[in-house]
This record gives C-alpha cells, sequence and structure tokens, in this order.
C-alpha cells in the first residue's frame, strides 16, 4: 500500500478568473533519516507545483541552529519527493540526531507556507529520534517511526507499526463480542472480547474510539483514556475500557457531503477563524473539537450559528479541527496556526 498524503494542505487562497480554486503549491517535511556516522538525509514532499504560473521565490530551512536557502530544484511534474543531504548544501547545515526542530518555509506570492518537525528531546517533540536503521516519516496527519525508510521515493506503510492487544470490555466490565472498532487501523473483538490492533509507532492518547454500527456507519465511544509509546514491530498489552453503551444500529440515513468551510487558513495565533456549516445547526446538536497532533483536546465548542467564529490557541501549531454531530466526527480540517 502507499501512503495516501491527506495531510497535504489544500488551502485555498485564491481564486483564477475562471472562478476555480487555486491550491497552495506546498513543500512539506516527508522523512528524516540518520546513517550508522549520523550522516542525515531530509525528503521533502512537494504537491501543487507550477513553476511556470506560479514559480516559488525562495525555499529555505531551519534547524535549532542553522539556516539555510535552498538551490532552485527543477520539480519533475506538479508532486513528488526531492531529498537534500548535508553534502548537497554549499552552506554549513546541522541537524541533531537525538533532537531537533526542523522548519521548511517556502515563499510564494507574497506570501509563504511552513511545516515543521519537532522530535527527540526538543521542546514540543511529538516523537521521540529515530533509532538505528529507522526514520521519521509522515503519515496522514502524523509523524511515526519507520523502520523501512523509503528516501527519495513515495512513502509506504511498510514498517510504520506496532500491535496494540487486549480485551474490549463494555461500561459494566463485559467483554465485548464481535464488534468492529478503529483506532488508527480497524480492528474486530473475538467471541470473548479480545483484540489485535495495528497501530501507528509514535505516542498516542486516545479518549474515544470509532466503532461501527454497520456497514459504512460509524459512530464514536468514550472510553477510559488509554497512552502508550509505540515502536515499530513492538506489542503494547492494554485492555479498553467503554464509558457508554454501543448502538446497534443507525435510525436516519447518513447524507453529509462536505458542508463544513473553514478559514482563514493558516492563521494566526489567538485571531478567529469563520466555520460555516451547511446544516440545521438550530435543531441539530453540532459542536466542534480542537485537537492538537498528540490527541489532545484544547478547545470544544457548541455550535449555534450556521456562521460562528472560533478562537485559536495562542500556542502555534499544527490542529486538527473535528465537527461533530450528535457522537460522530462529520468532518475532520488541518488548522495551520502560525
Amino acid at each position: 500500500m502507499r501512503k495516501y498524503y491527506s495531510i497535504i494542505t489544500f488551502i485555498i487562497i485564491g481564486l483564477k478568473l475562471t472562478g476555480n480554486p487555486i491550491a497552495t503549491p506546498t513543500i512539506e517535511i516527508s522523512e528524516l533519516f540518520f546513517d550508522n556516522e549520523d550522516n542525515w538525509k531530509l525528503e521533502l514532499f512537494y504537491y501543487a507545483v507550477n513553476q511556470e504560473d506560479y514559480p516559488f521565490d525562495a525555499i529555505f530551512l531551519y534547524s535549532s541552529t542553522d539556516s539555510v536557502k535552498l538551490p532552485n530544484y527543477q520539480f519533475e511534474g506538479d508532486n513528488g519527493v526531492f531529498v537534500i543531504t548535508k553534502d548537497s548544501l554549499d552552506t554549513e547545515f546541522n541537524i541533531n540526531r537525538f533532537g531537533d526542530s526542523i522548519r521548511v518555509v517556502s515563499y510564494i506570492w507574497e506570501g509563504y507556507e511552513e511545516d515543521i518537525l519537532i522530535y527527540g528531546n526538543m521542546e514540543g517533540a511529538l516523537i521521540n529520534y529515530p533509532g538505528d536503521g529507522q526514520s521519521i516519516c509522515r503519515y496522514k496527519y502524523f509523524f511515526v517511526k519507520d523502520k523501512s525508510p523509503s528516501i527519495g521515493t513515495l512513502n509506504d506503510t511498510v514498517g510504520i507499526c506496532g500491535t496494540l492487544t487486549g480485551v474490549v470490555y463494555d461500561k459494566y466490565s463485559i467483554p465485548v463480542q464481535n464488534r468492529t472498532f478503529i483506532m488508527d487501523n480497524s480492528f474486530k473483538t473475538s467471541g470473548n472480547g479480545e483484540y489485535l490492533a495495528r497501530v501507528f509507532s509514535k505516542p498516542s492518547n486516545f479518549h474515544r474510539i470509532q466503532y461501527q454500527i454497520r456497514p459504512g456507519f460509524l459512530k464514536t465511544v468514550g472510553i477510559d483514556t488509554i497512552s502508550y509509546i509505540m515502536e515499530p514491530d513492538s506489542v503494547i498489552v492494554q485492555d479498553i475500557y467503554l464509558l457508554d453503551t454501543l448502538e446497534t444500529v443507525i435510525n436516519e440515513p447518513f447524507i453529509l457531503a462536505e458542508p463544513i468551510k473553514v478559514y482563514p487558513n493558516p492563521v494566526l495565533a489567538s485571531e478567529k477563524i469563520f466555520l460555516e456549516i451547511d446544516l440545521p445547526v438550530k435543531t441539530a446538536n453540532i459542536s466542534i473539537s480542537l485537537v492538537k497532533l498528540n490527541g489532545e483536546v484544547v478547545k470544544t465548542v457548541q455550535i449555534k450559528e450556521a456562521v460562528s467564529l472560533i478562537e485559536t490557541p495562542k500556542e502555534n501549531g499544527i490542529y486538527i479541527l473535528n465537527v461533530w454531530l450528535e457522537n460522530q466526527i462529520i468532518s475532520s480540517k488541518r488548522i495551520v496556526v502560525k
């Protein structure tokens, strides 16, 4: 399987004369690898590049100690990857294996796009430093450990998971039999409630998990919080205790396209973003939650108006804005706070 780069920013920043939306050309950190001598390789992923009509003015790379302007690259196609090494740069640029903050900033259209990876012993790190033979790579919204680095090619899903195993119990501490749940990936309990789940190699914190009512229909359920730090191909034993009763049927047709708009994005810290919802907010139970990439919920707001203003956190970073209808997530948006 190939990774789907769902974290790629589809930020709409303008309209062509035809009225069609323009996707911002974006460069993001895809993978970081160190060899046995601590020489680094940094893979960058680019999306929606159009160097003829909208060329990058400049691309800068920053670590906690150094900064460098990258050479002018010849991009092959609109989407792809390119690799930077220490030897490929004319300027001294160091990345600390055991912890660093790496930023790539691309300037275009009198604006800029920024992506950041903080790892290891740096303040604000969301993942530990890579071990021998490992890399840190991006999967969906997250950076994960990868024991099968694929520097120079699109990342695949090999080597980025471990196993979570145990028993799922209901709110009365009775094993939940033959039900399908989803954390990072879907898993099903056995006749005695036991489960095996493939989860991503990263620190994780779950307060709720999804479950299947019937094929194609999911809801979420609260659980006793579980936290763990998974390494590739490791096994962690962790029982799951549900806090609510599971539904077995769904009474209403689930008819939703994508009636959610969020703007501006990126947005400044402590500023406000607009949230437009094309749903009957006066009668439906709709709320939003703003979540850090480590799973910490920083804000929950009940929505009562079709257009609402949501104040962003004071801390810079990437957040996930989840829109809830009843107890089900109907939309997730990646929000960049600068």
